[in-house]
């Protein structure tokens, strides 16, 4: 396995499976296959001063262990399988200092089985609005729900019940669930900006690697 130790004694905060959303102070890691395995870029998408390294996180997360304050993921979880995620929530938990943080966002899967349940016609308009769909033919609110899980290629969908449990099996503590936006993490409002949708569909918790 690569030496990640210039990395990951240098940047204590790790954005993983960043996608386009690039923050500064954190190493951003997302894999993209136009580019080159394994390769840094600087200033990707634009934005300045940042770093992000293209790696494919089903291998692990390319830190040393107990090297980061942070493991931020943002939406990334509910790509995994479910035996893949349970795999990288140890490979956070490994890599994460005694009394680090992990900060997890997936999409609610308690609230979109609810608003099924419940025909919520207003959580599946806001949804049709503002969810990169084609309102024309994702009229249903099953076609709706079917295309927020296969149109992003998710593989997985997580309550808190669920979510809670994977982290306790894994070994953190001092789980609980935030708001978007809203937690121990500083400079959430620039991690998880104003976004409709984000907002309305996301199960957010923050749990830590015991200090012993």
């Amino acid at each position: 396995m690569n030496d990640w130790s210039p990395l990951s004694n240098i940047y204590k905060k790790y954005n993983l499976g960043c996608g386009t959303k690039i923050y500064n102070n954190f190493l951003n890691v997302g894999y993209w296959g136009h580019l080159q395995e394994g390769s840094l870029y600087k200033d990707l998408n634009g934005t300045q001063n940042t770093l992000m390294l293209n790696y494919d996180l089903r291998r692990g997360v390319p830190a040393e262990d107990n090297s980061l304050d942070l493991a931020y993921h943002s939406h990334m979880l509910e790509h995994l399988s479910y035996q893949d995620g349970i795999k990288f929530i140890r490979e956070c938990f490994r890599a994460l200092r005694p009394g680090g943080m992990m900060r997890v966002l997936v999409p609610d899967l308690e609230l979109w089985i609810d608003a099924y349940s419940k025909d919520n016609k207003f959580f599946f308009e806001q949804y049709r609005r503002y969810g990169g769909i084609d309102p024309d033919i994702y009229v249903t609110k099953a076609a709706v729900f079917m295309g927020m899980l296969h149109n992003h290629e998710h593989k997985c969908g997580y309550d808190f019940e669920s979510l809670k449990w994977l982290v306790e099996f894994v070994g953190f503590v001092d789980i609980r669930r935030t708001l978007y936006a809203d937690g121990e993490v500083e400079n959430l409002a620039d991690l998880e900006p104003l976004d409709p949708i984000k907002i309305m569909e996301s199960l957010c918790i923050e749990c830590r690697k015991p200090e012993n």
